[in-house]
Parts: C-alpha cells; sequence; structure tokens
C-alpha cells in the first residue's frame, strides 16, 4: 500500500523519547502511514527500540546534524503527506485523520495548529497556540505574537519538492528558514486545534541552547525581513532590540535561580538589546538575584 502519511524522524540518543514516540503514531491506527527514523549510530537505547519496532524504516548511520538526517528521510519518503515528528515529540489522538480531512479540501497544500508544551518540570503541560497573520510576520522572531510549531506542521511532498531541501548549515531554525520559502508559494491554513505534545525535556535544543538559536535567528532572519520590508526597515529595528531586551531579560531572571553567570550573561544581552532596561526594576531585581 502506498502510504498517504510520511513521518520522518531525526534521531540521537534519544531512547527515553522515542518509545513514545513511535507509540503515538502507531495509535493514530492509520493503515497507510511509514515511519522513518535516521538515527546518527545512537549509544543509548535507541538500538533496542527500533528493533522492538520492525515495521519503522531505521536509517543508521553518521550524519552531519539534524537537517541533513532530516534530509535523508525526505529523500526516502513515499507519502502524500510529510510529517516531521521529532525523536521527544509526539502526536496527539486522531490527528492524522484531522489531516486527512483537511488535505482533501482543494488549494489546501499546508496545515498547521496549536501544540501541548510539556516542561518536564512536573507542572501540568500547557497548550502553545500557533499563529502569524502575514508571511513577513515568520521572520519577527522576536515577538511572543508570532509562533509556528514544528510538529504541528504537515505539507505535501508535492509543496516540499518545489521549495527544496533544509539547510544543512543551520543547526537551530532549519524548520522556521523552510516555512518561510514554503510560505512563499504555499499559504499555511490554521486548524485552531492542538496536533502534537512537545516535550521540552532538559536535552533538547529549544531548552539547552536559547541562546544559540537567538543568534542563528539574528544571522538568518534580520537580513530577509530588512529586504522584506524595506520601508519599514528602522521600525523592525527598533522593535527587535525592545523585544530581544524582554527575552534577555526572562531567560536572566529564570537562570539567576540555578547559574548566576549564565543569569549574568544574559543581563549583559538584555543590556546591550535595550540599555533602556537598566532602568527597569526587573533588571535590578534579576541583577541583585545573580
Amino acid at each position: 500500500m502506498t502510504p498517504f502519511f510520511s513521518v520522518v524522524t531525526p534521531s540521537w540518543n534519544q531512547g527515553t523519547w522515542l518509545s513514545g514516540n513511535i507509540a503515538s503514531v502507531l495509535a493514530q491506527g492509520a493503515p497507510d502511514f511509514e515511519h522513518i527514523v535516521c538515527d546518527n549510530c545512537s549509544t543509548d537505547s535507541t538500538p533496542a527500540v527500533l528493533a522492538a519496532h520492525p515495521h519503522v524504516r531505521a536509517v543508521v548511520e553518521h550524519d552531519s546534524g539534524q537537517a541533513n538526517a532530516l534530509n535523508k528521510g525526505f529523500r526516502l519518503a513515499r507519502g502524500e503527506i510529510i510529517c516531521w515528528l521529532n525523536a521527544d515529540d509526539q502526536y496527539l489522538p486522531g490527528v492524522f485523520e484531522i489531516v486527512r480531512r483537511e488535505m482533501a479540501k482543494p488549494g489546501v497544500d499546508v496545515v498547521y495548529g496549536d501544540a501541548i508544551e510539556d516542561w518536564c518540570d512536573g507542572q501540568p503541560p500547557r497548550v502553545r497556540k500557533a499563529r502569524f497573520a502575514r508571511r513577513e510576520d515568520l521572520l519577527r522572531w522576536w515577538t511572543k505574537r508570532v509562533d509556528v510549531l514544528q510538529p504541528a506542521v504537515f505539507f505535501r511532498h508535492a509543496a516540499f519538492a518545489e521549495v527544496g531541501w533544509l539547510r544543512e548549515d543551520l543547526y537551530m531554525v532549519m524548520d522556521q528558514e523552510f516555512w518561510w520559502r514554503l510560505a512563499a508559494r504555499h499559504p499555511f491554513h490554521y486548524l485552531g486545534v492542538s496536533l502534537a505534545l512537545q516535550q521540552r525535556q532538559s536535552e533538547s535544543k529549544t531548552v539547552s541552547q536559547v541562546a544559540r538559536i537567538y543568534e542563528e535567528k539574528e544571522k538568518v532572519f534580520d537580513p530577509l525581513l530588512h529586504a522584506a520590508e524595506p520601508h519599514r526597515r528602522i521600525r523592525n529595528i527598533v522593535a527587535r532590540r525592545v523585544g530581544m531586551g524582554r527575552r534577555w531579560l526572562g531567560l536572566a531572571q529564570s537562570a539567576a535561580k540555578t547559574d548566576a553567570k549564565i543569569a549574568r550573561d544574559f543581563l549583559a544581552r538584555a543590556r546591550r538589546s535595550n540599555p533602556l532596561l537598566a532602568l527597569s526594576p526587573r533588571w535590578w531585581a534579576a541583577r541583585v538575584c545573580s
């Protein structure tokens, strides 16, 4: 049977989470799917997990990073719909049926929804809303009003073929750079429901390498935004400085509880982004704590 869904999962020493990932795909109850796991020669429990799930097509070989692993999986994918699910994420029940129904509508090539976000800290998971109004909003990475949640995005194989591969020179933001290119050709259709569970475990890049994420976003997206909106260049620069000041300050407040050195680094970044923050009680409170 030709698969309708091709689920592609990059993997490297994520055996603790991979079982739940695979189980969430199986729980969809769909007869027409394939699950491709591209594993970077993991040395943890991953080989045992893959051996216990013979339906998974496992590609076990060294790669040069997450984007390279994903591109390997995309090259093998035969399905109508591409599903990108990282090893520590899961699909919610009934998602395949929701996506199948939406994709049956004329002109729908990309759909996206919300996600349940679990910080793995003992607190109840919460719904994280996806949102953006215009394509250019995807480049305004400093504002919380813009969000596209990677495991809750589904796109046609044909649309992917038009846009091209993930950029393998990117380590942190290959997904968002891809959304930018994809949105140039295909409207994103918002479903308004939660489609995936994102587990923000301590070793995930989105938790452990936040500063690197921001640095790569600035390098990749700022030139694109300047080119897309030259008439708003100054306004966007000011908005980014204010927005990033707030973000760095928030990170400093969180880090002050566990790592004073990192907190001070984040405070310095906050002040460089927006010198006026030095007048804020929040900045001084975080400084005292660190």
